[in-house]
């Protein structure tokens, strides 16, 4: 198992923070995503240049590897088993790997779920769902998950690797949100959820949203709203013709 130095907080502190405290009148509509104050996680989200002949192809307007997490590198979800999303650049790599640690309580991480796939075909916009192999996040456990591009398989040098992560926390659904929810059109889900800071949760809404209705400019707003607010500050995908390019993995 690999381990890693880390300092966990604790669902107390979670709670405190008010997560339920922020919902809003049903009928109101928000722009953007409101994170929890007073939470993030060190880490990075973008990739970096690395040696070799492996390279990606990177502009004023076109992103590197990007995890689509907030600027506080971590999200909240109440989903058990939540869906990620990162940028796949134009590249030459051969393969990517996804990994997910779960934090310890003496302050270290252990490797719960990994999966290497190859790159050829794979969207621009990417995905990836935990399924039953991975056992259901627990609540107030923080998480942190990894996406790799391999040069080459057979000799896995680091110094080829390019890498980015996001951190991942579920919380309990609040009962006064779950019912706004439960009349709720698509996508006043999603400006509930982003109103509440649950990232992974809105975020798969408008992506699917996006999906459904890839014309529709209200949706189309909205992504542009979220990736470009100051709390996510993802400029370069905020195209929301990026959305389009989604396949399901």
């Amino acid at each position: 198992m690999k381990t890693y130095p880390y300092r966990p907080i604790s669902m107390t502190q979670i709670l405190s923070w008010g997560l339920a405290a922020v919902l809003l009148n049903a009928g109101v509509s928000w722009a953007g995503f409101t994170p929890p104050a007073n939470l993030s996680r060190p880490g990075n989200r973008e990739g970096a240049a690395t040696r070799g002949a492996c390279k990606v192809e990177t502009s004023a307007t076109e992103p590197d590897l990007t995890t689509l997490v907030p600027v506080t590198n971590i999200g909240l979800t109440t989903a058990n088993r939540p869906t990620f999303y990162w940028y796949l650049p134009a590249n030459n790599y051969q393969a990517m790997e996804f990994t997910l640690f779960q934090s310890r309580p003496d302050g270290g991480q252990v490797q719960i779920y990994s999966q290497t796939l190859p790159l050829a075909g794979r969207p621009r916009l990417d995905s990836l769902t935990l399924d039953g192999k991975v056992p259901p996040l627990m609540e107030g456990v923080d998480y942190r998950w990894t996406v790799s591009l391999i040069c080459n398989p057979a000799d896995p040098d680091p110094s080829q690797i390019r890498f980015v992560e996001g951190w991942v926390q579920r919380v309990p659904m609040p009962e006064a949100l779950a019912k706004q929810l439960s009349k709720a059109t698509p996508v006043e889900a999603y400006e509930l959820l982003a109103a509440n800071g649950l990232w992974y949760d809105a975020l798969n809404v408008l992506v699917n949203l996006r999906q459904q209705q890839p014309n529709d400019t209200k949706t189309a707003t909205l992504w542009t709203e979220l990736m470009t607010s100051d709390s996510v500050g993802l400029n370069r995908l905020s195209n929301p013709l990026m959305v389009q390019r989604l396949q399901p993995n």
